[in-house]
C-alpha cells in the first residue's frame, strides 16, 4: 500500500468537509446495501454472547501459539515455505468449515521477471445472489537486509478473517435462507517488488478484478451447474471490506472511501456499543476525519474503479513498523488484536443478520 495525504490547511479542510457533506448522500445512494443500519441489529444480550464466545476463543489469535496467527508470523515472500504454509492454512481452515475454495492462478511480468501468483477465494453458499467480501493480502514484501515478516502487513488481517469464519461458523450454517453469503479473498502480490507504481503493485487484485468483471467465480459456476448463463462475479459483490496494517498498538482507522462512509459510521456506532459494555479496551474508528480526507493505494483500487463499494480498514497513519524488519511478532499488541477480532465478528454477524 502507498499513502498520499492531501495537503489541507484548517480552513481548506473545513470548506472541503462542507462541500463533501453536500454531495455525500448523492454518492451513497447509487448503491443499495442489504443492511445499511446494522449497528443496532443485535441486542445487548446478543453482543454479550458474541463477546463471551470471542473471549473463550481468543487463543486462536495468540501471538506466540495461536493456531490461526502464529503460523503466519513468518516470512511469506512469494514461493517461500512460509508462503506455501500460509496457503495451506487458509485452504485447510476454510475447506473444513464448508467454504468452496477457488484458486485464481496466473503468471505476470514483474521487475524480477515473470512470477507465478495465486489469489485464493473461499465462498460460503456460492449459489447466493450477493456477497459480503472480506479481503486481505497474504504474501509479504521483499525487504533488503533480512526476512521481512509483515506481522501487521498482513499476517494479522489474514488470521482475523480465518478467526471470523471459524468463530461464526455455527451461526453462518444456520443462515440457509439468506440471499447474501460470506466470501473471503486472499490476494497475492500486493507488495511492490521494487518501488510502488501502477504496474509494480497489487498484482493479484488487478488480475482478479479484471477476471471477475467478465466471469463468474468457478465456485459459483459449480454451485449453479444447471444454469445456462452466469453473471460476472463482480455483480454479486455487494460490499468488500479490505483489511490491512492491523495489530499495532497505534492502530486507528478512518472513512477513506466516500461511498462507504455510512458503513464506516455504522461500524463506529457498533464499536461504541462494544466499548460502552467494556467488551473492548478502546475505540479505533476515527470519525473526526472527514470521509475521503486521506487516500491509500491498496488492493481495493481495481474494484472501486469498477464501482464496487469498499470499506478500507487500514491503519491511518501507518504503524511505525511499516515496511521495516521490526514488523514482526514483537510489534503486535494482543489487546488490539482481540478488540479488532470482536469488532469484526460483531460487524459480520450484524450485517448478515446472524441469529446470535
Amino acid at each position: 500500500m502507498n499513502l498520499n495525504w492531501l495537503s489541507l490547511q484548517l480552513l481548506a479542510l473545513t470548506l472541503w468537509a462542507v462541500v463533501a457533506q453536500a454531495t455525500l448522500q448523492d454518492k451513497l445512494t447509487v448503491r443499495a446495501f442489504s443492511n445499511p443500519h446494522f449497528a443496532d441489529v443485535l441486542n445487548d444480550n446478543q453482543l454479550k454472547r458474541l463477546a463471551s464466545t470471542a473471549h473463550k476463543e481468543s487463543s486462536w489469535l495468540d501471538i506466540k501459539k495461536g493456531e490461526l496467527l502464529s503460523p503466519v508470523l513468518v516470512p511469506r515472500q512469494i514461493g517461500s515455505p512460509g508462503y506455501r504454509a500460509t496457503q495451506d492454512l487458509i485452504v485447510t481452515t476454510l475447506g473444513q468449515l464448508g467454504y468452496a475454495i477457488s484458486w485464481d492462478n496466473f503468471t505476470t511480468p514483474t521487475p524480477m521477471g515473470d512470477v507465478k501468483m495465486s489469489n485464493i477465494i473461499a465462498t460460503k453458499n456460492p449459489s447466493a445472489a450477493k456477497r459480503l467480501v472480506l479481503a486481505a493480502h497474504y504474501e509479504s514484501k521483499i525487504v533488503p537486509g533480512g526476512d521481512f515478516i509483515g506481522a501487521t502487513d498482513s499476517a494479522v488481517p489474514v488470521a482475523m478473517i480465518l478467526d471470523i469464519a471459524k468463530g461464526l461458523a455455527g451461526l453462518i450454517e444456520k443462515q440457509t435462507d439468506s440471499d447474501i453469503s460470506l466470501q473471503m479473498v486472499f490476494f497475492d502480490g500486493e507488495e511492490a517488488f521494487e518501488q510502488w507504481t501502477s504496474t509494480d503493485s497489487i498484482y493479484g487484485a488487478r488480475h482478479l478484478a479484471e477476471f471477475w468483471e467478465h466471469n463468474p467465480d468457478p465456485a459459483t459456476v459449480a454451485a449453479l451447474s444447471g444454469a445456462t448463463e452466469h453473471r460476472p462475479e463482480l455483480e454479486r459483490v455487494e460490499l468488500m471490506v479490505l483489511m490491512d496494517l492491523i495489530g499495532a498498538p497505534d492502530n486507528m482507522f478512518a472513512a477513506l472511501q466516500i461511498p462507504t462512509a455510512d458503513i464506516f459510521t455504522q461500524l463506529s456506532k457498533l464499536e461504541k456499543r462494544l466499548q460502552s459494555a467494556e467488551y473492548i479496551d478502546r475505540l479505533y474508528m476515527n470519525t473526526a476525519m472527514p470521509p475521503g480526507a486521506a487516500s491509500v493505494e491498496d488492493d481495493h483500487l481495481p474494484f472501486i474503479e469498477r464501482n464496487i463499494p469498499v470499506l478500507h480498514l487500514i491503519s491511518v497513519p501507518f504503524p511505525k513498523v511499516w515496511h521495516k524488519l521490526s514488523d514482526n511478532a514483537e510489534a503486535l499488541d494482543a489487546t488490539v488484536i482481540a478488540d479488532m477480532s470482536l469488532i469484526m465478528r460483531s460487524f459480520v454477524a450484524s450485517y448478515l443478520r446472524l441469529h446470535v
